[in-house]
């Protein structure tokens, strides 16, 4: 049965989602919410999604940049959506121009081991505006906060949202759920289909949630019920 939540900002518990690139998880959720550090570690050679925080606005400089490198070390992904400008030649018929611009002029994600990203940012003075998010919510052997990854199958889930190319996305983080709680469910049909997330009911239409822990949440559109399978069943 799905679980519908009206409010999309009453949410309080934190959902922790965790694949295998994470060596040792957390213990319990009521660690986190006390304080408690746990540490975990990152594997050597293993590829993983890096968000980045672009300064000053240079999410598309920064791509750029990355993809100017041309190394098979490194993917990039900026997330761009449609968006729609009127012209008006005709007031009262506006011509309609949609063009993709960036998702979020600030963020962009970048695949890579964890020895070429730290490199990276050794070097962000030659890719002005690279800045990498931290994991707040651990602590590494050495007592410090590592980089933040998005575990693959979150990424996965995103990708397909922002790459439909549908307008009504939700992506707008003073209107999308802080945190998630309902029924983990996976979609299996439309433009969204293979979107792993929460299923929520928002402004009274049927959406699934995807919460990139550390940087946001981000819905579908209208998803029709027989589209969704509650996972585990």
């Amino acid at each position: 049965m799905d679980t519908m939540v009206e409010n999309p900002n009453g949410q309080t518990n934190i959902q922790r989602s965790f694949d295998n690139n994470i060596k040792t998880p957390p213990s319990t959720d009521e660690d986190v919410k006390k304080g408690k550090s746990v540490g975990y570690s990152l594997l050597a050679n293993k590829k993983y999604w890096f968000p980045i925080r672009a300064t000053h606005h240079r999410a598309q400089q920064v791509y750029d940049s990355l993809v100017a490198l041309n190394s098979c070390d490194i993917e990039p992904y900026l997330p761009v959506v449609p968006h729609i400008d009127y012209v008006n030649d005709d007031f009262k018929n506006p011509t309609q121009i949609i063009s993709n611009q960036p998702l979020d002029n600030g963020l962009l994600f970048m695949r890579s081991t964890v020895k070429t990203f730290q490199e990276l940012i050794r070097q962000s003075a030659s890719i002005p505006g690279l800045t990498p998010y931290y994991n707040h919510f651990f602590v590494n052997e050495f007592g410090r906060n590592d980089y933040l990854i998005v575990p693959d199958r979150q990424m996965e889930s995103f990708k397909i949202i922002v790459d439909s190319g549908s307008q009504h996305i939700l992506t707008d983080q003073s209107q999308t759920p802080k945190f998630l709680t309902g029924d983990r469910v996976v979609v299996i049909g439309g433009p969204f289909a293979g979107v792993e997330g929460i299923v929520l009911r928002y402004k009274q239409q049927r959406r699934v949630f995807v919460e990139l822990i550390g940087v946001g949440s981000f819905g579908t559109g209208y998803i029709p019920k027989n589209w969704i399978r509650k996972i585990g069943e």
